[in-house]
């Protein structure tokens, strides 16, 4: 059994897709290019119309990348995720309007350990440091499950007013929402609560380490 279909545990993935998947793998590594759904369901024993679906799948999961300019449109973006780990979407912003997860919002993907199987899941870098006593700094990315409420003193990522988001820990104060910084220079937002809409919670924080030389 190869260490793909071992992998097939990982979450977020059904029964067949790491077979599709690893397919895929062994069609570039033998061929250079992607293999064309023809080529794929006969191998798979699956029509082609079942294996487009998989394949439209994992694109949407982070396991495939678009390869322009060719009608055989897909490649593996690594290795299948070890078990109990999720691709995550990191996305470039959150904003009123933009979809979190448009296919034009997600600049690039990381592998969550432990992750909810039912939980939708991005990832946002932080700029500034605002949440720097919460162990949030400036750089890091926060993974964050999609949700539209919180408890009070959940770390959420939050619109004020429909403009661009906020990472604040939320406290809810005599008919009011206060979204307040992990840092005493920044003094808390306090608003109604119909000015604030939440976006989803922070569930970690990933910080890429800096090495000298």
């Amino acid at each position: 059994v190869s260490r793909l279909r071992g992998a097939k545990m990982a979450r977020g993935l059904t029964d067949k897709q790491p077979a599709v998947l690893e397919a895929i793998q062994e069609y570039w590594s033998e061929n250079g290019i992607p293999p064309s759904l023809a080529d794929l369901a006969p191998a798979l024993g699956i029509r082609r119309s079942t294996v487009h679906q998989h394949v439209l799948a994992l694109k949407k999961k982070g396991y495939l990348d678009h390869v322009e300019g060719s009608g055989r449109t897909w490649r593996p973006t690594g290795e299948l995720p070890a078990r109990g780990s999720r691709r995550v979407p990191v996305v470039g912003r959150v904003a009123a309007g933009l979809p979190i997860l448009a296919q034009e919002n997600v600049e690039d993907w990381i592998t969550v350990d432990d992750a909810p199987p039912s939980a939708t899941l991005f990832a946002l870098r932080v700029r500034g440091d605002s949440m720097i006593n919460a162990g949030i700094l400036d750089g890091d990315l926060v993974v964050v499950r999609q949700q539209d409420t919180a408890d009070d003193g959940d770390i959420v990522v939050a619109l004020v007013d429909d403009e661009e988001a906020t990472v604040k820990t939320l406290r809810r104060e005599a008919g009011e929402i206060a979204l307040v910084a992990a840092n005493p220079e920044y003094p808390p937002i306090r608003v109604r609560g119909g000015r604030v809409r939440v976006q989803g919670k922070v569930v970690g924080v990933r910080r890429k380490v800096q090495t000298n030389g």
